[in-house]
């Protein structure tokens, strides 16, 4: 939504009207128009897009609309190239058009999802350019898309943590906004900036205190960053791997909680003992002889499976492995061996599977043991799959010439290690509330 829309006027119009009459109000001086995809660099709220990437999703504007047109059986008759410049260049109205028309005429009811006051939320996170907008158009989306308000139940306190988290950095970047302007703060002052930002994030989330004030120090004295020595880049680093990391193990310790709650765990095993997800994390993390987290959650499957059909090895999983004839060709091994070197090669973080590969790997599993895991293992493996990702995407944006990659590496296993402190502290809040409602 266009962020300087009136909300008093929002919820006048048909959501897809107002959709058409802003993008077209947007056009450029050669009657161009372009959708934005706009993302802040705030840790608090990451944006939408680079969780749905990490989970291997679609996650490109783009991506979502071939999606649509995939999962509905439509076209949009929007040409390739034009999709692309949707994005970037810009197109000419009647493209938008187009688009508009393809989206009226898909069964999504627009106007019960984009209610007046969930509207008003949106503009108002637009407005101080908050990561916000884009997760609370896709929560309510996926919500009516549940079948009878069924298939969501175990995501709703994943759901409850995002749309809080929303509303909380809406409110909190409105309000600095206004200390600005009113002149509290002088935007030029970084000190009293961060020290504004401090109290937040000591309040809003479990970032230890040392992390976020080791910060704090270095924008007091900026002069250290001039030539830092290799102690001040290992502290930024931590402090910047606990601020980075801290929403994604809130997100993922309340996605277990809520599968681990609607599948039947009893309320005192929920307590105390920590799940599936959340095990797999914490051994990768402090277990040096466990490569990835990935390989972390076959271990834990390894065992489950034990459980249900008996003892069970990697060179046991290796065998529901689709393999290419070619692939790994080393055509004095056996296929069984091939399969096993495969399965190595994943647990390394090599050439990890595709979600398709993925999939069609745990159903064989599956079918062999008699269970039905549906989506939810599949989206454990996802999960471990996108921690490896953002694993590597930190040791990347963090290389500097005073420090080493594996040094990184353990900040940030430093930092997972505390997921077990996230899930009993969410699993309390949760349970309480569940007592109180």
């Amino acid at each position: 939504m266009d962020s300087n829309q009136d909300s008093s006027k929002l919820g006048s119009k048909p959501f897809l009207e107002q959709f058409e009459e802003e993008l077209f109000n947007s056009a450029d001086s050669n009657n161009k128009i372009k959708i934005k995809e706009e993302k802040s660099g705030y840790y608090f709220l990451p944006p939408l897009q680079d969780s749905l990437e990490l989970l291997n999703l679609p996650h490109t504007q783009k991506q979502l609309l071939d999606l649509a047109e995939s999962v509905f059986e439509t076209s949009s008759k929007i040409g390739r190239s034009s999709k692309f410049a949707l994005f970037r260049g810009g197109v000419s109205p009647r493209v938008i058009s187009k688009l508009v028309d393809f989206y009226k005429n898909l069964p999504i009811p627009f106007d019960t999802i984009f209610t007046t006051e969930n509207l008003n939320k949106i503009d108002k996170s637009a407005k101080v350019g908050s990561n916000a907008v884009n997760w609370l158009f896709a929560i309510p989306s996926y919500k009516l898309s549940a079948p009878n308000d069924e298939s969501d139940k175990e995501l709703k306190p994943l759901f409850h943590f995002i749309e809080k988290r929303c509303e909380t950095e809406a409110t909190f970047v409105e309000s600095f906004r206004e200390k600005i302007k009113n002149g509290d703060i002088d935007r030029e002052d970084t000190v009293a900036i961060y020290k504004h930002a401090n109290v937040f994030w000591i309040s809003e989330t479990k970032v230890p205190k040392h992390a976020i004030r080791t910060l704090g120090n270095i924008v007091k004295y900026p002069e250290r960053l001039k030539k830092p020595t290799k102690e001040d880049t290992l502290s930024v680093i931590e402090s910047y791997c606990f601020m980075n990391l801290d929403f994604y193990l809130e997100a993922i310790t309340y996605f277990e909680i809520g599968l681990r709650y609607e599948y039947g765990n009893d309320p005192q095993n929920l307590k105390n003992e920590l799940g599936t997800i959340t095990r797999s994390i914490y051994a990768f993390a402090t277990n040096n002889n466990i490569n990835t987290c990935f390989e972390a959650l076959l271990i834990e499957y390894k065992k489950i499976l034990t459980d249900l059909v008996g003892k069970t090895g990697f060179r046991d999983l290796a065998r529901f492995i689709d393999i290419n004839e070619l692939e790994n060709a080393d055509l004095s091994e056996s296929l069984d061996d091939r399969k096993y070197t495969q399965l190595k090669r994943w647990r390394n973080g090599k050439d990890v599977p595709s979600n398709e590969r993925l999939a069609m790997f745990l159903d064989r599993i599956d079918e062999y043991a008699n269970v039905d895991s549906g989506y939810v293992l599949k989206m454990a493996f996802r999960i471990a799959l996108g921690v490896d990702k953002l694993v590597g995407k930190i040791v990347s944006d963090t290389a500097f010439d005073n420090c080493e990659p594996h040094e990184v590496e353990a900040i940030i296993k430093k930092v997972l290690s505390e997921i077990p402190t996230y899930y009993e502290s969410n699993i309390t809040d949760f349970l309480n509330a569940k007592k109180a409602g």
